[in-house]
């Protein structure tokens, strides 16, 4: 074989060796930017998959707009509250920012604009912010429009300035009358006024001290309910027997009015884990007003009875009734169906509020009936003691911490009478522990347990 010939044999061997491999690895290569690229689809999806989630989990609206004014994104918070989202930040301007300002401000170049506007019973606060951003010597960027609901800030503060309003008011009232009328003794001199009248003008001064002192008392202890700073001092009692003693503390005051006083228990389990103190305050409250607006010769009743787990006491008149438009304010702070005739029947306008936050605090609650002429009634539902405090023994074994001060204070009696066996590393004797229950329930209303 000539060198020319053995030449082209080995070209033709090395272009047969070459050849494949060069194919092969272009084939490797574009394996490797297929798998390259579909990593980076992924990537970009995930993250995608990601922003949504985290724009879905927020409790504020959020609505995009790219650097050309068109709709980026949204989540749908903002969806639910705006209802309708305009593709174009100049459309959601002029829908959501016309009366508010706005529009205005975003025009005259305002980077950050604000303002709040009223949507299907919530109030919005909507904050648009311009993020620019900088790349090759121009300036460019999106809008990003947060929305937040401040419906309950708003309703809040309304409240607030209304207390703030009534408080002064009714601090206000016998604050004028102690001052007149000392002003008068001082002007009139003491020794030239009739004894009478004097001790009249001084009688006047007195309960108006009074007046003051209680609701300052009123105030103290809505402060510490607001707080959740009341201490409870909550025992297991007969409820029954508590809603007997108070009722033959108030005979007097509702023979004085010649009304007629009964009383009715109607329950074989009447005990309560609870704070007597509070709940004493709560009955009264119900049982003095059923005094108050009840006419003379009138008649009030006392109800004590269960209904399922609850234990209840009612407390019913044929009084002066409370009209049908009032029902959903009488529980109101300083609320008075009758601002004027009310003055005479005395009290500060927060018995019943306060009565209220009683009951929630003990797991209870209040319900109200009247008709106007007809009388009212209001009954008071408490948890049976055994209820309550088998529930917070459940708790306790599934090492949860209680919830609230009730909860607490059961929790607390509970580890007392296990002699501290019910910490987080001591084993609960379930059954033992509710043998402890059911022995200081029947002993709270004497009652011996069958045997």
């Amino acid at each position: 074989m000539t060198p020319f010939q053995l030449i082209l044999l080995s070209s033709a061997l090395t272009a047969a060796v070459i050849i494949p491999a060069m194919l092969w690895n272009s084939r490797r290569e574009q394996r490797r930017k297929g798998q390259d690229m579909m990593r980076t689809v992924r990537r970009i999806a995930n993250e995608r998959t990601e922003s949504q989630a985290i724009l879905a989990s927020l409790d504020v609206g959020i609505v995009a707009y790219g650097s050309d004014n068109r709709l980026l994104a949204t989540n749908p918070v903002a969806t639910e509250w705006l209802t309708t989202v305009p593709d174009t930040l100049s459309g959601f301007l002029d829908l959501f920012g016309t009366e508010n300002g706005m529009r205005a401000a975003h025009y005259l170049g305002s980077e950050i604009i604000t303002g709040e506007v009223a949507l299907n019973g919530r109030q919005l606060r909507l904050v648009c912010q311009h993020h620019p951003v900088r790349g090759g010597g121009r300036r460019f960027g999106g809008h990003v429009v947060t929305v937040q609901d401040y419906t309950d800030i708003a309703r809040q503060e309304e409240r607030r300035k209304t207390f703030v309003a009534n408080v002064s008011h009714e601090l206000k009232t016998p604050l004028t009358t102690i001052k007149s009328y000392s002003e008068t003794l001082l002007d009139w001199g003491i020794e030239e006024k009739d004894p009478d009248d004097l001790r009249l003008d001084i009688s006047r001064i007195y309960d108006d001290s009074i007046r003051m002192e209680q609701l300052i008392t009123d105030l103290l202890l809505l402060s510490s309910l607001d707080s959740s700073g009341m201490p409870l001092q909550a025992t297991v009692f007969d409820l029954s027997e508590c809603a007997r003693q108070i009722c033959d503390r108030l005979k007097d005051r509702a023979a004085a009015r010649q009304l007629s006083f009964e009383f009715y228990s109607m329950t074989r389990e009447p005990a309560v884990f609870a704070d007597k103190n509070s709940i004493e305050r709560v009955l009264s409250n119900l049982i003095i007003n059923a005094i108050r607006y009840t006419d003379e010769g009138g008649m009030i009743q006392i109800y004590v009875g269960t209904v399922v787990d609850d234990l209840y006491v009612k407390v019913k008149d044929n009084g002066i009734g409370i009209p049908t438009a009032a029902m959903d304010q009488i529980f109101e702070r300083f609320y008075r169906v009758d601002k004027t005739g009310s003055r005479q029947f005395g009290g500060t306008g927060l018995g019943l509020p306060i009565a209220l936050e009683l009951a929630r605090m003990h797991h209870g609650r209040i319900d109200a009936e009247s008709d106007l002429a007809q009388g009212s009634q209001f009954t008071l539902y408490l948890p049976k003691a055994s209820q309550l405090l088998r529930l917070t023994l459940v708790e306790l074994q599934r090492k949860e911490q209680p919830a609230d001060a009730i909860t607490r204070a059961a929790a607390t009696a509970i580890r007392d009478w296990a002699g501290g066996q019910t910490g987080s590393d001591a084993m609960i004797d379930v059954r033992a522990l509710l043998e402890i229950i059911d022995e200081k329930v029947n002993n709270s209303i004497n009652i011996t347990p069958a045997n």
